[in-house]
């Protein structure tokens, strides 16, 4: 199979995609400053490489369907463990919370 590129656009499509990861990464620091980003991170990413694939596809729709087949074969085991990871820490962080509650309760004093 050959893969056509539009190398005609390669400028376009680059200063483009380098403008976005300018943007992108102003936005991601401001989700970062607000704490959103806790347990989404790996889902933030996949957000940037689906806007470069897009530029890609501009370029050539075969490379960018060849990439997004292997980004998804790598970065599915990721997406999910990350998601596995922040929920396991999120419940240990819970249960500790929760046993400070319950250790910090003294009985009563007796009037």
């Amino acid at each position: 199979m050959d893969i056509g590129i539009n190398t005609g656009a390669f400028p376009e499509v680059f200063l483009s995609l380098f403008i976005f990861g300018i943007f992108y990464n102003a936005l991601v620091n401001w989700v970062e400053t607000k704490g959103y980003d806790e347990g989404y991170m790996s889902l933030i990413v996949a957000l940037g490489v689906g806007i470069t694939l897009a530029g890609v596809a501009i370029l050539s729709i075969q490379a960018a369907l060849l990439s997004l087949a292997a980004f998804i074969c790598t970065g599915s085991p990721m997406i999910a463990g990350s998601i596995s990871r922040y929920m396991q820490r999120r419940e240990a962080h819970l249960k500790a919370l929760r046993e400070n509650v319950n250790n910090d309760k003294s009985p009563d004093v007796a009037e």
